[in-house]
């Protein structure tokens, strides 16, 4: 019996997705089948003609072309010609890498959020639509402490807000809440220290149309740690169905460390139900359909981490920050557990997004043990704000920022930033999320969001940018 006809050539994705948006100067990957085993070319679209990208022959597969994004490309189609003449053709998006400065960021007020949360699951959503990029964040869940942080009282609500150019947002909407589970557009439960994910054509093979929001695990009502993924489709504008139930994880975890990346979501350490910190590792895949291919179980951390932070920068993944010993859900306010100072980093398959490799001890990169921060990626630099450390009572490091250079990450270091959201009345943050986006023009951009105030026990609702 004959077998399957075997996959066409051609281009399938670029940077794990169906129409990348890529940022100059980074390295990238372009999948698909029948490039050769010998090196061909590989061209990005320019101003005045394609630019020829260089193309070592230990980064040319018949499946994989890693490539590096040249400088002066722009929006257009990559181009890659085999050895053998075959060209094929895929739509990429470019955003100039404008420089950023983290020592001239200036934190403004944005639109308050409607509540005064900690735990909100926060995701942001990328559209070109040229000659600007439509940007829409989503805010899940979350709870309402009481008590100080001693209870929680958790919300299943899902918030929209539109970003403008130069870094505004819209007020946040409160997605449609009703009983009837077939017109919700709000959590189907209560959710907070969950993860969220936003993906579309422009990051991941879902090739739409609009895309789709992932929130995965979290605490419950009953401040207990879940497995749960609940996933709906989006769009610009907001919530566009219900959240459904999808493929749960192995374990229940909340306050893990989540980072998405070429399509797949990884899923590293959080607390168990009895607040542990645990030292498992998941990755998923999204498939082009929105299911997640499996949770697939990765060499665990060297050691049990929450409440921290990751990135994966090309071919390596690292986890940094955090706490190993049990605790409040939350991570608490207390000085007690101990924060860590460490980073581990691990090789990812640039194909599979399988680790390729056992974690080891990566260099360190906070100065001091440091949890419950909000990190920011806005590319070639990453950004922690706020959280607990041993210098938290007098924000003496409340922003501090790295750089990053292809698999590598700089120490952070710090404070930057030419004022401070304590000093403009934002409190000593512990437990904010945040994201970063840049504009069209390159031009980088910040936001964090909720958390608790150290010294005075208060939530904040509000929302600081730059």
């Amino acid at each position: 019996m004959a077998g399957p006809p075997p996959a066409p050539p051609g281009i399938y994705y670029v940077d794990g997705a169906v129409e990348p948006i890529l940022l100059a100067g980074d390295q990238t990957v372009i999948e698909g089948f029948g490039f050769g085993n010998t090196p061909g070319s590989v061209r990005f679209p320019g101003a005045t003609g394609a630019i020829a990208a260089p193309v070592t022959a230990s980064d040319w597969t018949d499946a994989t072309i890693r490539v590096t994004v040249p400088d002066s490309s722009i929006s257009g189609s990559v181009s890659v010609t085999t050895a053998g003449g075959q060209q094929f053709l895929q739509p990429i998006h470019i955003v100039p890498a404008t420089p950023f400065d983290p020592a001239t960021l200036t934190w403004q007020a944005r639109s308050p959020f409607p509540r005064a949360p900690v735990g909100v699951a926060l995701a942001i959503l990328t559209i070109p639509t040229a000659p600007q990029l439509a940007i829409t964040l989503y805010a899940a869940g979350g709870g309402e402490s009481v008590g100080g942080d001693s209870g929680l009282v958790v919300d299943s609500g899902v918030y929209v807000s539109q970003v403008a150019v130069g870094g505004g947002i819209t007020a946040w909407q409160r997605q449609h809440d009703t009983t009837s589970l077939a017109l919700s557009r709000v959590l189907p439960a209560p959710r907070a220290y969950a993860a969220a994910a936003a993906a579309n054509r422009y990051n991941s093979r879902y090739p739409g149309p609009g895309g789709v929001l992932y929130v995965i695990g979290g605490v419950d009502g009953n401040a207990q740690a879940t497995a749960s993924v609940y996933a709906a489709p989006i769009t610009a504008d907001g919530v566009a169905g219900s959240f459904t139930s999808r493929l749960s994880l192995p374990t229940a975890v909340a306050g893990a460390i989540a980072v998405v990346r070429r399509g797949r979501i990884y899923v590293m350490g959080g607390a168990d139900t009895l607040g542990r910190p645990q030292s498992a590792v998941y990755m998923a895949r999204i498939n082009p359909d929105a299911s997640l291919d499996g949770w697939y179980t990765q060499p665990p951390l060297p050691g049990p981490r929450a409440y921290g932070g990751g990135a994966v920068l090309d071919t390596r993944l690292t986890a940094f920050g955090g706490i190993a010993d049990s605790a409040l859900p939350g991570g608490g306010l207390e000085a007690a557990p101990t924060r860590l100072p460490t980073a581990d980093t691990t090789a990812v398959s640039l194909l599979s997004g399988f680790f390729s490799g056992t974690w080891g001890a990566g260099n360190p990169l906070l100065s001091e043990g440091r949890s419950q921060f909000a990190l920011l990626n806005p590319g070639k630099i990453l950004l922690v704000v706020g959280g607990m450390y041993a210098g938290a009572p007098t924000n003496s490091a409340e922003t501090m920022a790295a750089s990053t250079t292809g698999d590598s990450v700089a120490a952070f270091t710090g404070p930057v930033a030419t004022n401070t959201i304590a000093g403009l009345g934002g409190g000593t943050l512990i437990g904010p999320v945040g994201v970063a986006w840049r504009d069209a023009d390159g031009t980088a951009h910040g936001l964090v969001l909720g958390g608790i105030d150290l010294m005075t026990r208060l939530r904040h609702a509000d929302v600081w940018g730059f």
